[in-house]
């Protein structure tokens, strides 16, 4: 009875220490397995930022969707759940809102800029060009913008065109008629161009006494007083003539090919053609774009291509 009675007693005390070390053990297991955190604050803070700091806190990012906000910037957190200080496992998901930044912003004043210069404001604001309107002012420089619509300060949203009045200059400019008898028609073209004054008819003529493709005669004759809307006429030696197979015409197609680049470029070709300059093409386009212009054989043509107001090639046919 007695040694019964002592094995009852040693087999409650084993199952007591089996009781007290599995339950420190499992209290020991869940404390670890059960680590918790405090939700930073995380409220206007940018998304890189926020993910590397919430992977670092071993908590999970989950974008629950994008808003306007007026001043909290694009990429920005507006609204965090959990809130900022709540203790969470591990592991838990935290959900943020994004701001799409403000739906309207001012639109910056761009008087005074050039276009080239007010199209990477455009472009820095997602805004496109709309009509260019250009006119003559006394107080602002060939290419200068002198006003815009919508004006500068208006609140405007991303994609809004914007209309561009643009100078073309102090009309009563008056420029000094340069000598060009006996010089290369390029050359003459060029010195035109930078005085903003471009031939209104390139006629042709035959004489020995000159190189080909000289200035035999102009008009206004040199000295003369001009402007930059003034008529000039030009009369350049050409010699060679044309001769077609089988006595047949027919066209030739000459291509232009706008350099690569990121602005688009105002490209102005001009033909002169049966004694008469006309604008073959005159519009902006973009880099690495093709133009095309046909140019009969039966006459004597020549094309002078100008970008941004610039003569930049001229071929004779």
């Amino acid at each position: 009875m007695f040694k019964q009675t002592i094995q009852i007693i040693i087999g409650f005390i084993a199952f007591i220490v089996v009781f007290i070390i599995t339950t420190y053990f499992s209290v020991y297991w869940f404390i670890k397995t059960d680590k918790r955190i405090v939700i930073p604050d995380i409220s206007g803070k940018d998304i890189i930022y926020v993910l590397e700091l919430l992977s670092d806190n071993h908590l999970n990012t989950k974008v629950e969707g994008t808003e306007y906000h007026s001043t909290i910037p694009k990429n920005h957190v507006i609204y965090q759940d959990p809130k900022p200080g709540t203790e969470v496992k591990i592991g838990r998901d935290v959900s943020i809102v994004l701001s799409k930044g403000s739906k309207w912003f001012s639109l910056t004043d761009m008087r005074g800029l050039s276009i080239e210069k007010a199209q990477i404001v455009l472009d820095k604001n997602r805004l496109c060009r709309g009509v260019i309107t250009e006119i003559y002012h006394t107080n602002f420089n060939n290419e200068m913008i002198v006003n815009h619509y919508p004006e500068a300060g208006s609140h405007v949203t991303h994609n809004t065109c914007i209309n561009l009045l643009v100078s073309r200059g102090n009309r009563n400019e008056i420029y000094q008629m340069p000598e060009f008898t006996g010089i290369a028609l390029e050359e003459t073209l060029m010195i035109l161009s930078q005085i903003n004054v471009q031939p209104l008819s390139v006629k042709y003529s035959s004489d020995d006494q000159w190189p080909e493709n000289r200035i035999l005669k102009q008009k206004p004759k040199f000295g003369y007083a001009i402007t930059k809307d003034e008529a000039v006429y030009l009369t350049v030696n050409r010699k060679t003539q044309k001769h077609y197979v089988n006595g047949k015409s027919g066209v030739t197609m000459y291509v232009y090919t706008v350099p690569i680049g990121f602005l688009q470029k105002h490209v102005l070709i001009r033909l002169n053609i049966f004694g008469v300059t006309i604008h073959a093409f005159d519009d902006f386009i973009k880099p690495s774009k093709k133009i095309y212009v046909v140019i009969p054989n039966e006459c004597e043509a020549s094309v002078f291509v100008y970008q941004d107001d610039e003569l930049v090639e001229s071929k004779m046919y």
